[in-house]
């Protein structure tokens, strides 16, 4: 895999993941720019075109099949950096996608302030990002993240009904 490849996983998980809730009947559209500068990955829209809320989409590398399973290092499931301005208007749902396994799972967001999810690290410039630092050839670091503790995931039927259940409102 090369720099291009991993930048367009993230690409290649948020359309097989809007896909997805599209053919469950779910009013999803495009990845649009939000006005503090982050990409909402899928907006979700009333029957009127109203936008309700956006799910943030993270693309899993490896070969995870069991999201309660954290691979070797990981405390927790990453879902955004701290310092992102994403979090002034945070996504209502978390959704993580694998793409060797097509397994899919997510968190819902919990309503702030809250210690339901944790930063990791606490601090930036003491974790090398070592898969990015490898395909650049420059040395990255993990910026502080909230992180999903595995007894706060939900399977992806539980994604699809909550966001399903919001979505008719």
């Amino acid at each position: 895999m090369n720099w291009e490849e991993l930048k367009s996983e993230g690409d290649v998980a948020v359309k097989k993941v809007c896909d997805g809730l599209e053919k469950r009947g779910i009013n999803v559209g495009k990845s649009i720019m939000s006005q503090f500068g982050t990409d909402e990955d899928i907006p979700v829209y009333d029957s009127l075109g109203n936008k309700l809320f956006w799910i943030s989409v993270k693309s899993v590398p490896g070969n995870t099949t069991d999201p309660k399973k954290l691979p070797p290092g990981y405390k927790g499931w990453m879902c955004g950096e701290v310092e992102s301005k994403q979090w002034i208007y945070p996504p209502t749902v978390i959704i993580w996608y694998c793409l060797k396994s097509n397994v899919a799972w997510g968190a819902i967001t919990p309503k702030r302030p809250s210690t339901e999810w944790f930063i990791y690290p606490d601090r930036y410039g003491i974790i090398k990002d070592q898969r990015k630092s490898y395909l650049s050839g420059k040395t990255y670091y993990i910026y502080p993240s909230y992180c999903v503790p595995v007894e706060r995931i939900i399977s992806k039927d539980e994604v699809i009904e909550y966001t399903k259940q919001l979505s008719s409102l």
